[in-house]
């Protein structure tokens, strides 16, 4: 048995089979099949490890099924670290399965800034020419395999460009470096753009070094732990600056990452929070229903979900309703869409079902990856609701 086999087989020990997680788990409610439970993916891992079960398709499909909402660890009075149980049984397959098109095109964008500002010029063009329309009217994304990747495309994604450092408009408080991901600037602008507005009215000089790069969580969770250990150190000498006063990222996915290897990472919305500032006196009147949803990455991993709320709270005649703590993963989970359909659909729809309860004109949500698979839900509903980031509306409040 090898040293990593091993390393497995005792991290799976310390889970004691109670199945306090299972009831948080959204593939084990909904499928009640015991091997789609965190308890029952370890019983899994152990048996692979221990020389009981070999590599099968059906043995990946269980691990692979697993959303890594981590939902589970949340709820389990053993602290059984699953997500890196999860994580290193794919590196230690690495490999031995095969992987869709769209799959590869998102990990092959999120690790190529080159051909990032490629697809950011063919998607005006694509957009503007009504050739998305076309294609999706003669189902051509359903015939090349990328359905589900074209879906998730918002609407007039922007060609602009960032620059290198934004000066605080105000007193100046401290210096922050700003993490925009591998995605951020190609498919949400809009929220990079109201994020450096917020950070630099409050006072805050805004840093985005060049040499940033991809949290490395796709290629982490798809088990290339070389690609992830390679983008964290390009990551690690990008913010090594010590003068920052923190590292503050705008997507719960990236930051649930990046807080594993960089200091100092901190959610926007918690950020704002621990400056103590007043936005309530900054902040024009916003007559509108507000639904507040909580990634996975936020409220399991990052646990600072409860800040949002009390960010948005400060906008005033805003009436703001969370979603319930029964409505679990999206299904978004970073390319889980593009691999999992039938249960990603599954789980968007009882979550836009929960949304649509009650009159909503947005529908917040701090992840950039469920923000575009809940906006491409409502799109296909015919819903007129408004998908952003939460700093997005303060920075549209902003007298």
């Amino acid at each position: 048995m090898t040293n990593a086999k091993k390393e497995l087989l005792a991290i799976a020990d310390s889970c004691v089979k109670c199945g306090i997680c299972t009831p948080h788990c959204p593939t084990y409610t909904h499928t009640q099949n015991e091997n789609e439970s965190p308890r029952g993916r370890i019983a899994l891992i152990q048996a692979w490890a221990g020389g009981n079960l070999n590599v099968t398709d059906k043995l990946f499909s269980h691990i692979d099924n697993c959303l890594l909402c981590r939902a589970c660890e949340k709820a389990c009075p053993a602290v059984v670290p699953y997500a890196k149980l999860i994580d290193d049984f794919r590196a230690q397959t690495h490999g031995e399965k095969s992987t869709s098109i769209s799959v590869k095109l998102v990990k092959a964008l999120s690790e190529s800034k080159r051909m990032r500002g490629w697809i950011k010029s063919s998607l005006k063009f694509y957009q503007q020419k009504n050739l998305q329309k076309t294609a999706r009217f003669l189902h051509l994304p359903k015939l090349f395999g990328l359905a589900e990747l074209e879906r998730l495309i918002p609407n007039n994604p922007s060609t602009k460009n960032l620059e290198t450092y934004y000066p605080a408009l105000a007193e100046v408080k401290g210096d922050i470096g700003l993490f925009v991901g591998c995605m951020g600037e190609l498919l949400d602008f809009e929220t990079v753009n109201a994020a450096i507005q917020v950070l630099t009215y409050i006072g805050f000089n805004v840093h985005l070094p060049e040499t940033q790069v991809c949290c490395g969580a796709l290629a982490l969770h798809e088990g290339d732990t070389e690609t992830a250990h390679k983008l964290a150190k390009e990551n690690q000498i990008a913010f090594a600056n010590k003068k920052l006063d923190a590292i503050v990222t705008i997507a719960s996915g990236c930051g649930s990452t990046l807080q594993d290897y960089v200091p100092k990472v901190i959610d926007i919305s918690h950020f704002l929070i621990q400056t103590n500032f007043d936005f309530s006196h900054v902040l024009k009147p916003l007559d509108t229903n507000i639904r507040l949803h909580s990634p996975c990455t936020l409220k399991n991993v990052m646990k600072t979900d409860k800040s949002v709320l009390k960010l948005l709270n400060q906008i005033p005649n805003a009436n703001i309703s969370s979603l319930p703590e029964t409505v679990q993963c999206c299904g978004a989970a970073g390319n889980y869409s593009l691999k999992h359909e039938k249960m990603a659909k599954t789980l968007l729809n009882e979550l836009l079902n929960t949304v649509l309860e009650k009159p909503a004109d947005y529908l917040v949500s701090s992840n950039i990856g469920c923000a575009l698979h809940i906006a491409a839900g409502l799109r296909e509903r015919g819903e007129n609701i408004t998908v952003v980031h939460p700093i997005v509306l303060l920075a549209k409040q902003l007298r």
